[in-house]
């Protein structure tokens, strides 16, 4: 038998994005569902609370629109882990009007003035 290489590739890469496609789609459908939707609404999550908004609020239109039933601390649970892992990445949420960061992980840590600048 005699199979030309481009063959073989061409196949390959054929099955090869039907894996992808096919894994893609049991991640969206599966437990990740929750926290890809989380992460997806994110950024307009913190322009709420930037403006004031309350996290119950958010919640609550949070299930609504994606047809959840997460519970406030659940919600604050999945906010805060969103928000370090940002944080950590550097890609924080920024205002989309003056681009300022709306949110930092370590908002509420005073900063240190006890160090001495050489």
């Amino acid at each position: 038998m005699n199979i030309m290489t481009n063959e073989i590739g061409a196949s390959a890469n054929t099955a090869l994005e039907m894996l992808a496609i096919a894994l893609q789609q049991e991640l969206a459908a599966g437990k990740n569902k929750r926290a890809i939707d989380f992460k997806e609404a994110y950024p307009l999550i913190e322009q709420h609370l930037a403006n004031n908004g309350s996290q119950k609020t958010a919640c609550d239109k949070f299930n609504a629109v994606y047809g959840y039933k997460l519970h406030q601390p659940q919600f604050r649970k999945m906010l805060n882990a969103e928000r370090m892992s940002r944080e950590a990445s550097g890609d924080g949420v920024r205002c989309i009007h003056c681009n300022t960061p709306l949110h930092s992980a370590t908002v509420g840590t005073e900063p240190d003035y006890n160090t001495e600048a050489e």
